[in-house]
């Protein structure tokens, strides 16, 4: 294999490298290991839009039975809507972000209530997600996609209000102050509900993962080394062949 194959083929490895580590921008909570910081947020009424808040609560982390891994659970406290509300790592500028998954799980409950289901806050501005149609967790973990583009399923300030422009999701996200995603389908105190998996997608320049940090290390010595092999001057010793 001829030199200027060899180096091609240690750059492009290396750069494929590069590429994988800076692939991924996103803010994950699995709950792996713990609760991570998120509460629960009791809201007075989401089908009104009264967002004064009742109560707040600490979730209960459960190490196994996630999807997969552990999880953060709780049942209905009091008589207002209860949310999964994100931690400060999810806050901020998050004005790159493209959008949100996450898991639900509703093993106790009817599903007859569904007012809005992801609420976005920031600078002073409510931003509301209702999917259509409608979301309907169960027993078996469901995996639910937002996109953060305008749409026909985003409002301003009420269920009813404004369909959101893309000046709309550039205010809010920032500075993003809450991040909140329903876990109630059921009138009445007779339910609980899990989440897992929340991921916020694309939010801004990824921190290389550790794997993809050794890759780009591998690469760059194996390029480095064939560098130095290259310039090695010819030795003093070698023979020439006869003419």
């Amino acid at each position: 294999m001829s030199r200027h194959v060899l180096s091609a083929l240690f750059l492009g490895t290396f750069a494929f490298t590069l590429d994988l580590a800076v692939a991924r921008g996103d803010i994950v909570s699995r709950f792996d290991a713990g609760d991570e910081g998120w509460q629960v947020v009791s809201f007075e009424n989401l089908t009104a839009d009264n967002f004064s808040i009742m109560a707040t609560y600490t979730p209960t982390f459960n190490a196994t039975g996630g999807n997969p891994g552990g999880y953060i659970s709780t049942s209905d406290q009091d008589n207002g809507d209860f949310t999964y509300a994100a931690p400060g790592k999810f806050l901020g500028n998050v004005s790159a972000a493209t959008g949100l998954s996450y898991d639900l799980i509703y093993p106790v409950g009817a599903i007859n209530y569904q007012p809005t289901d992801v609420i976005l806050m920031g600078n002073g501005q409510t931003l509301l997600w209702k999917s259509s149609p409608d979301i309907v967790p169960g027993t078996s973990w469901l995996s639910v996609n937002v996109d953060f583009v305008p749409s026909t399923e985003w409002h301003v300030g009420t269920s009813n209000g404004a369909l959101a422009t893309a000046a709309d999701f550039g205010n809010v996200l920032g500075n993003l102050t809450g991040l909140f995603i329903r876990g109630e389908y059921t009138i009445g105190l007779s339910e609980t509900s899990g989440l897992d998996n929340v991921r916020l997608a694309g939010v801004s320049a990824a921190v290389p993962e550790p794997g993809s940090l050794a890759m780009m290390a591998i690469a760059g010595v194996a390029v480095a080394a064939f560098g130095r092999i290259r310039r090695r001057p010819p030795s003093p010793h070698r023979s020439r062949r006869p003419e």
